[in-house]
């Protein structure tokens, strides 16, 4: 990954969901339930983008509960 892209590593779950086209409590609950990848920072819940984009590239197609655990 390039310098540039390092600000896209981790964003917040109300960045992710505007950015998804979905509501917050949507993004909220597939962080909870673990349908995508995050990790918590201090206080706040974090959309871990860099897996999210890794597994896409690989070709996951699929986000269910539970496919990711919290860190």
């Amino acid at each position: 990954m390039s310098k540039a892209d390092d600000s896209l590593d981790l964003c917040s779950i109300k960045t992710f969901a505007e950015m998804s086209g979905v509501t917050v409590e949507e993004a909220i609950n597939w962080a909870d339930s673990g349908a995508i990848p995050s990790l918590k920072l201090a206080d706040f819940r974090m959309v871990n983008l860099a897996r999210l984009r890794d597994d896409l590239l690989k070709g996951k197609k699929e986000f269910k509960e539970g496919d990711y655990s919290h860190a």
